[in-house]
């Protein structure tokens, strides 16, 4: 058109795209007006074919329409461009060729979605779940090949999840929904989960499907659970089977130790003695390994109930060792304790369980130490208290070092090994250990002994108080212990220094030259003399051979062991003045160094700690006891053992008898001032029996009569429950008779008695 014909130019027809060198969709250089018309009809058709595939790969007839409108648009859109330029301006047919380039760019994002669906699906269909969308009528629009196969729906585009054989139930316990597919043993088991998503580019809601075959995880559960059942089934079988065993053997095994003890109170040949001490020996051993077993199937079964009770540490230290004393100086080796000034007086623990950890660690040591000694330390650290029992045996090897605490595990299995036991021992403490929240281990050197250590948690460990240092009651003391060097000296030399005394040792003529010298430097002159018995022969030649005499009114103290004769006298020798009992206790060493004691007092307590039998005291009354027990021979010892006290025994063999025996009184008043029971017994067991005369007594109210039950069950749980029903007092067989006569003459004492 002539440039003055005064009409204003058109505007340039905007720049369309053109399909890009690399034939994607979507990406489109920028050209002029014919050749994008040119070029339009073929994009068109391959645009149509690719929109329709889509629609119909994805069954989704809305993509369909969409697409062939914006393709119609396309189509025409050479000629909406000519109208553009003749009209120029913002014409109509300017608007409509921005919605074609939009739809453009939708069929080249649905070309993409496709693209994209059609690998998901993929990936869905790999990993075997189903997978379905449903519109909000509840008709399925897309479904995977997964799901087809297994509801057997070629096309089930237009169903309902029902009508397509889906119909998930939800499961009471998980709230979780699954469905079962096919029949007999080729069901599957499915779980369902559905969700609700919106379209982006609709705003249509869907509800989006996916089931996961669980089939093989719940044959996998259910299996876990049959095995644990009869996992849980031959536990409880072992379990019951040792407990009755155990029970059945201990009856016997009190008769034989008990029988054995009362034979030993008879005149015997030496022959005889020892043949019965072997035989009391070997019953005790046996006794030993039963309550080991117990103790580890209590354990496994998770039956390790743990007390909380207050108990004094030196007692539970000392008593150990004092009980072991004799074992070991049967074999020629010391045994002696040091507990540390900062450990506690007393503690709230499960004192049972740590005396058993304890026995354990000491009757180890002292079964596999030939020469030297036992030394059992107190201490604490880090706010834990700490034990370590020391022995000079062998030693252990690395290997045997690491697997030591494990069950049935022994340091010499090999087919010559010198000591027995299960190797049940260590095992148990390891874990009374762990559950009292502490730790326990082991370090040794071959040929050097080894050093078990254990450590427990004591919530009422204290910190020190703040202040000045309190003056110690041997301050004043300077001591020179003459002693085979080992855990004995080393105990009594550290013993006096905790009680702020200075104290030095000596077991030969270089060592006593050292230990004065010493004790020379100290400036402190020598107040004390303690001498082991074992070297009271030489002990004067060596203090004769000293290079300066010692004061004449020097105290002497003799260290005997608990197993020497009786006459005490005959051991302390020329000028000696007091005596200690080993392992010495540091009351009793504090005592006789601070000449706090009295000698009369002393001398029952050492008569009170050898006597092979309890004696009742001359103030003590007889007793009338009635004695429930079906067993004989268990009947008899325990007859026996009482009326040898001067008891006056009266014995049924059934409960019944035992409640009507009891609740004769005529006048309101017992026949008897105690009661003896076995816990099993027939007609009406031991508890039931205990029940029934308490319930008798609070109806009348009559005088509580006072009962001790004898059971093979030792467990914790077992006297607590005895002792809730009414039971006065408790005892475990094997009975020891020295325990069953102090428990009676206690528990009837507690009885008030009339009055003759």
């Amino acid at each position: 058109m002539p440039a003055d014909s005064g009409k204003a130019a058109p505007e340039p027809i905007p720049a369309v795209r053109s399909p890009a060198a690399d034939g994607r969709p979507g990406a489109f250089d920028a050209v002029d007006a014919e050749a994008a018309s040119a070029s339009r009809p073929l994009f068109a058709v391959s645009a149509a074919m690719a929109a329709t595939a889509l629609s119909l790969a994805l069954d989704a007839p809305a993509l369909l329409l969409a697409s062939l409108s914006g393709l119609a648009v396309y189509a025409a859109s050479p000629l909406l461009a000519r109208a553009i330029r003749r009209s120029g301006g913002d014409h109509p047919a300017r608007v409509m060729a921005r919605k074609a380039a939009q739809a453009e760019r939708d069929i080249d994002r649905s070309w993409e979605l496709g693209e994209f669906s059609g690998q998901v699906a993929t990936v869905f269909d790999a990993l075997g779940d189903m997978v379905a969308a449903c519109n909000l009528d509840g008709r399925i629009v897309y479904a995977n090949e997964t799901f087809r196969r297994v509801t057997g729906c070629d096309n089930p585009v237009g169903l309902t999840l029902a009508m397509a054989g889906i119909t998930p139930v939800e499961i009471a316990e998980t709230g979780a929904r699954e469905l079962v597919l096919g029949e007999g043993a080729h069901s599957t088991i499915w779980t369902w989960h559905e969700a609700t998503s919106r379209d982006p580019s609709s705003g249509e809601l869907f509800i989006e499907c996916i089931g996961r075959n669980v089939t093989a995880v719940r044959a996998a559960e259910a299996e876990l659970v049959e095995a644990r059942e009869r996992a849980e089934a031959a536990n409880h079988a072992k379990s019951r089977f040792l407990a009755t065993v155990s029970h059945e053997i201990r009856t016997p095994l009190n008769g034989i130790l008990g029988m054995t003890h009362l034979l030993e109170q008879t005149e015997t040949t030496p022959e005889q003695a020892s043949y019965l001490k072997t035989a009391r020996e070997s019953g005790l051993s046996l006794l030993s390994l039963i309550e080991d077993l117990l103790d580890v199937t209590s354990i496994e079964a998770g039956r390790l109930h743990l007390r909380h009770e207050e108990g004094a540490l030196d007692d539970l230290v000392n008593g150990v060792c004092e009980l072991m004393a004799s074992r070991a100086h049967e074999k020629g080796i010391e045994i002696a304790a040091h507990i540390a000034p900062e450990a506690p007086s007393r503690i709230t623990s499960d004192i049972g369980r740590l005396r058993q950890v304890l026995f354990n660690l000491v009757g180890n040591a002292i079964k596999f130490t030939e020469t030297g000694g036992v030394l059992v330390e107190v201490g604490r650290e880090n706010g834990e208290l700490v034990f370590i029992v020391s022995d000079t045996g062998p030693g252990l090897k690395e290997a045997d070092r690491l697997r030591i605490f494990d069950e049935f595990e022994r340091a010499d299995n090999g087919p010559t090994r010198k000591h027995g036991g299960a190797g049940l021992g260590l095992s148990i403490s390891s874990r009374i250990v762990t559950a009292l929240g502490g730790t326990i281990d082991v370090t040794s050197t071959p040929g050097q002994g080894s050093r078990f250590q254990f450590s427990v948690p004591v919530p009422e460990l204290a910190a020190p108080e703040a202040g000045a240092p309190v003056r110690g009651p041997l301050a004043e003391h300077t001591a020179l212990v003459i002693a085979p060097r080992g855990p004995v000296s080393t105990a009594l030399m550290w013993t006096i220094r905790d009680m702020g005394g200075i104290a030095e040792t000596a077991e030969d003529a270089d060592s006593l030259m050292t230990a004065l010298m010493r004790l020379y430097r100290s400036g402190t002159p020598v107040t004390d003399i303690i001498i082991d018995r074992r070297m009271a022969d030489r002990a004067e030649a060596l203090l004769a051979a000293a290079p300066s005499e010692f004061p004449a009114g020097i105290a002497r103290t003799i260290v005997i062991a608990p197993e020497d004769s009786r006459d005490l006298s005959s051991h302390a020798g020329p000028g000696a003045d007091a005596w200690l009992v080993r392992p010495v206790r540091r009351q009793s060493l504090v005592n006789v160094l601070a000449r706090r004691d009295d000698r009369d007092d002393r001398d029952r307590l050492s008569a009170k700690r050898r006597a092979p039998v309890l004696d009742r005291p001359s103030s003590m009354p007889t007793l009338d006891i009635l004695l429930a027990e079906d067993d004989p021979v268990n009947a008899l010892v325990v007859r026996t053992t009482l009326a040898r006290q001067g008891h006056r025994v009266t014995v049924v063999d059934n409960g019944r008898d035992l409640v009507r025996e009891a609740m004769e009184r005529p006048g309101g008043t017992a026949s008897y001032d105690l009661v003896i029971t076995d816990l099993s017994m027939p007609e009406l067991d031991g508890r039931s029996a205990i029940v029934k005369i308490r319930a008798e007594e609070a109806a009348g109210h009559l005088t509580r009569l006072p009962v001790i039950v004898l059971s093979a069950d030792g467990q914790a749980s077992t006297r607590d429950d005895l002792l809730a029903a009414g039971a006065d007092g408790h005892a475990e067989k094997p009975v020891d008779p020295e325990w069953l006569l102090q428990l009676a003459a206690v528990t009837a004492g507690k009885r008030p008695r009339a009055a003759g």
